[in-house]
């Protein structure tokens, strides 16, 4: 007797399931052809006629939808017994999308005690660009820059740190204003702008200083190019005391006032739902442990 044709049975549990020559060639990556030359073997093989097709539309006997039933139970239990094997020997890999920012300022320099707590847990992190769409089928868990919770099937949303943001600069920039605690008399050219300047003259309002000078101001498209700026006494920056508070502990850079801007926006975890024991999981209560502590 010839062997059972168990990759015809493959493909015909997947025309089953789509009802469709096509669909099942996209899942299983292959010809319409290669369906259609896979389905007349099988065929061969039990010597009757399990599809018929009529206008393009595919019809199955009694026959079929018992063998189908049963094809789809022996590859589920089959696939189960082997992830089951598979998870003994292979590390879980978590893949992270993060906001830049976030990235580096904040998750970097933190990321040695998630790997210290899990070791086990392989870890895949990749840049998560705002404005930019994310494919939520190819990651585990994100951190997003948005005005309101993300909503993904499938994941949880849970806000993260806050993006209200103060004025900040390094500590050798302070000898260079005039009045530090409330910021009168500053020029253009001490003012240092992330994506645009609109959050300067939200918070500045009427007082923005006005050219005086052929100094041009000077904006930064990314965050970090900001914060190092900053960092390098270069002028005063908007910054989320959430995303630079190991900045403003260790003294690096200085907060010249309370009052804030960007209230309208929040740093969110987008994680993919599962039990405690899931790396996805285990990874988005790891952060909001870390986020608790103060700073």
């Amino acid at each position: 007797m010839r062997a059972l044709p168990l990759n015809a049975l493959r493909v015909f549990d997947a025309v089953f399931r789509h009802r469709s020559f096509h669909a099942a060639a996209t899942e299983l990556n292959v010809t319409p052809s290669a369906i259609s030359h896979q389905i007349r073997a099988l065929e061969d093989w039990l010597g009757l006629r399990l599809i018929e097709r009529n206008n393009k539309h595919l019809k199955f006997d009694a026959d079929a939808v018992a063998l189908a039933s049963t094809v789809h139970l022996a590859f589920s239990d089959i696939a189960t017994a082997c992830e089951a094997l598979r998870a003994r020997t292979v590390k879980p890999q978590l893949r992270v999308a993060v906001i830049p920012s976030v990235a580096i300022c904040w998750l970097i320099p933190r990321l040695q005690a998630f790997r210290n707590q899990s070791p086990n847990i392989e870890l895949k992190i990749m840049y998560a660009i705002f404005g930019q769409e994310l494919h939520f089928d190819e990651i585990d868990l994100a951190i997003v820059y948005a005005q309101k919770p993300p909503v993904i099937q499938d994941f949880e949303t849970v806000t993260f740190l806050s993006a209200a943001s103060v004025p900040v600069c390094s500590q050798s920039f302070v000898q260079n204003l005039p009045d530090p605690s409330s910021l009168q008399g500053v020029t253009q050219t001490m003012l240092l702008h992330d994506t645009d300047t609109s959050g300067w003259k939200e918070w500045l309002g009427k007082t923005y200083p006005e050219t005086t000078t052929d100094n041009a101001e000077i904006v930064f498209e990314d965050f970090n190019l900001l914060r190092v700026a900053t960092l390098a006494g270069q002028g005063i920056a908007l910054c989320p005391p959430d995303l630079i508070q190991d900045d403003l502990q260790s003294g690096r850079l200085i907060k010249l006032s309370d009052r804030v801007v960007n209230t309208d926006f929040d740093y969110f975890i987008v994680y993919r739902k599962g039990s405690d024991t899931a790396p996805s999981v285990t990874f988005f209560k790891w952060l909001m442990q870390m986020s608790q502590q103060p700073a």
